[in-house]
């Protein structure tokens, strides 16, 4: 059943209470179960991005099966095309440009470390290589173009960090800015391993 919940908070905060409430046992047991299924490659806990801004951040990390094959059968699809009115097809390819990306830094560089960052009001970027004392903020859209209204978190932390560069992956397939210090990276170039960031 754990595994059966996991599909549903799959790119979400963690809440261990409310998934042992759901489960009927001890938040303790689901702790552990996590931890396993962590140590094992099978879940990633993404940690909150902590910095000393003003805002108030949330504590809480996000929960991703690291195995989108394994992420869609949980979820009952079968069928390559049913992937594509799965209500939390987002959340699944989050997930999976997130493992692209934290598996090219890790053959990259020596110990990166990935987190997410998010303030308390909601404002959210989806992940935040770091390497050292660089940063690079990194937001992921399913689709084929993007609006730069859709981009506010991501100058938001880009501004509270002091950062000049930022990154969003989408499914489109030209490699170009979109707006002042934000530049689209194509999905396919990232499944390729044809990726430069400034880390």
């Amino acid at each position: 059943l754990l595994w059966t919940m996991l599909t549903h908070v799959h790119g979400n905060l963690l809440n261990v209470s409310d998934l042992a409430r759901s489960l009927g046992v001890s938040p303790h047991t689901v702790s552990s179960d996590l931890d396993v299924l962590e140590q094992t490659f099978v879940l990633r806990r993404l940690p909150p991005y902590y910095a000393n801004v003003q805002k108030r951040l949330t504590k809480s990390p996000k929960v991703y099966l690291r195995d989108t094959g394994i992420l869609h059968f949980l979820a009952g699809l079968r069928e390559p095309r049913e992937l594509t009115t799965w209500s939390r097809r987002g959340a699944s390819f989050e997930g999976l440009v997130i493992e692209e990306l934290i598996a090219w830094a890790s053959a990259s560089f020596v110990r990166p470390e990935s987190f997410f960052w998010r303030t308390q009001a909601g404002a959210e970027v989806d992940l935040l290589l770091v390497n050292g004392q660089r940063m690079v903020p990194i937001e992921i859209k399913l689709g084929a173009s993007v609006d730069p209204r859709s981009l506010a978190a991501l100058r938001q932390c880009m501004s509270d960090l002091g950062l000049r560069k930022g990154y969003v992956v989408y499914s489109g397939e030209e490699r170009r800015s979109v707006t002042s210090g934000i530049e689209l990276l194509p999905w396919a170039a990232v499944a390729r391993g044809d990726i430069e960031l400034p880390l």
